[in-house]
């Protein structure tokens, strides 16, 4: 018994070494799909699923829009651009924050890193200025959560007037929960869609562990039977 509980304190060593360099990475492509109409009715959600291998990550994708610190469910769009959201029916269908703070909350099947993101900066005459803005403020957590201030931590705006791929998650950060809204520090309004996204995530660590472990229990069990096999006696 000891033996096998020193196996498993080198196996959960070992589990987390193994998982860091076995990350898998999924993707999630928006961009090309016209399945809105103009507008529907606030607080649907489009569900999508990327696989790598034999494993697969699910994400859930919601609207919402805070006007004057009063945050609700908005209207989900995907426009052959990518994502888009709309707080009102005369409302611009674009992740902006022009009439409200928009933003577009993602629910993952379990926690991944949201390592880059593809924004299509838009630009509508209503703004009243001469360049496209799509500034994006990206907030990461562990629980549901309809606020950003409740998702927890942001991680740093990328700021550019382009669409670009954005590298997000530099850090390792990672999350259940993601938002990408748009913000930014200067005076001109963002507007954006989102085109892809790009998380990782390790395999889960309890099966590398019980993985391990039961290879390792099935080692000493024959090992353990050949040392009994070798022990014969003779009786004269």
């Amino acid at each position: 018994m000891r033996a096998l509980a020193k196996f498993a304190s080198v196996a959960a060593l070992a589990t987390a070494s193994i998982s860091s360099a076995n990350a898998a990475v999924y993707v999630f492509n928006y961009a090309g799909n016209n399945n809105s109409s103009s507008y529907g009715t606030p607080g649907n959600t489009i569900t999508s699923t990327a696989s790598n291998g034999s494993t697969s990550v699910s994400v859930t994708a919601s609207a919402w829009s805070t006007v004057s610190n009063v945050t609700s469910a908005a209207w989900l769009g995907n426009y052959p651009e990518g994502l888009g959201v709309k707080n009102a029916a005369a409302d611009q269908n674009s992740v902006d924050n022009y009439a409200g703070l928009d933003y577009v909350l993602l629910q993952f099947s379990r926690p991944v890193s949201l390592t880059s993101a593809f924004l299509t900066a838009k630009g509508y005459p209503v703004f009243g200025q001469p360049v496209k803005d799509a500034d994006a403020v990206f907030s990461y957590g562990n629980t549901a959560a309809t606020s950003l201030g409740n998702i927890v931590s942001s991680v740093p705006s990328s700021t550019t007037i382009l669409g670009t791929l954005r590298t997000v998650a530099t850090a390792g950060q990672t999350g259940k929960f993601w938002a990408i809204a748009a913000s930014g520090t200067d005076r001109t309004f963002d507007a954006f869609k989102i085109g892809q996204i790009t998380v990782s995530a390790v395999p889960e660590p309890a099966t590398w562990a019980m993985m391990i472990i039961g290879f390792g229990a099935i080692g000493m069990a024959m090992r353990s039977r050949r040392a009994k096999t070798a022990k014969v006696s003779y009786a004269f």
